[in-house]
């Protein structure tokens, strides 16, 4: 949905997010995590950056988009490895006219790559105690939002995710807020 084709150069993620995350139900499912503890030590897929290189010549003019990435988080909380990579996968990719889309949880790089890329973050709540409970290891809700804005004060493209929206049992909350 948010581009033809992903790169998932990333296996777990560092969230810990306590609702249902489809990847870590599916990285179970196909045996690429056990437990829980283990989807939340993420993984770097260390030659993600070799098979780009093998893969670009091969797809570069079916592809319109590529999403950061699917099955985790590109620009996890304190992963600057994790972050390093995404960012080369970025200019690799934007090198060779194609377009990005980044999603996190994380705090998106103050850098303007592609006027063409589109950067988004996954904001459900402004309250942090929720955040902590439900989201323990992502960027508190600020982080995001004041990275978000800087990209957008470059001319980048941006967006916000309000998914998996919490229903009232969880948290009462008005959505107008969030929206503003």
């Amino acid at each position: 949905e948010y581009g033809d084709y992903t790169i998932n150069h990333i296996q777990g993620c560092s969230h810990g997010c306590k609702y249902p995350c489809y990847a870590m139900m599916m990285a179970k499912r196909f045996g690429n995590a056990k437990t829980y503890e283990e989807w939340c030590r993420p993984k770097l897929v260390e030659n993600a950056l070799d098979i780009l290189e093998l893969e670009i010549p091969r797809l570069k003019d079916k592809i319109h988009s590529v999403q950061l990435c699917f099955t985790s988080d590109p620009f996890m909380y304190g992963y600057d490895d994790i972050a390093k990579m995404s960012i080369d996968i970025i200019e690799k990719l934007n090198g060779t006219g194609i377009k990005c889309t980044a999603l996190t949880k994380g705090v998106l790089p103050r850098a303007r790559f592609s006027p063409n890329n589109e950067y988004g973050i996954t904001l459900v709540s402004l309250n942090e105690d929720f955040r902590k409970e439900m989201e323990p290891n992502s960027a508190p809700y600020l982080e995001r939002i004041e990275a978000l804005k800087a990209l957008h004060d470059l001319g980048c493209k941006t967006w916000v995710s309000i998914e998996p929206y919490p229903t009232p049992n969880f948290i009462n909350q008005k959505l107008q807020d969030i929206l503003e």
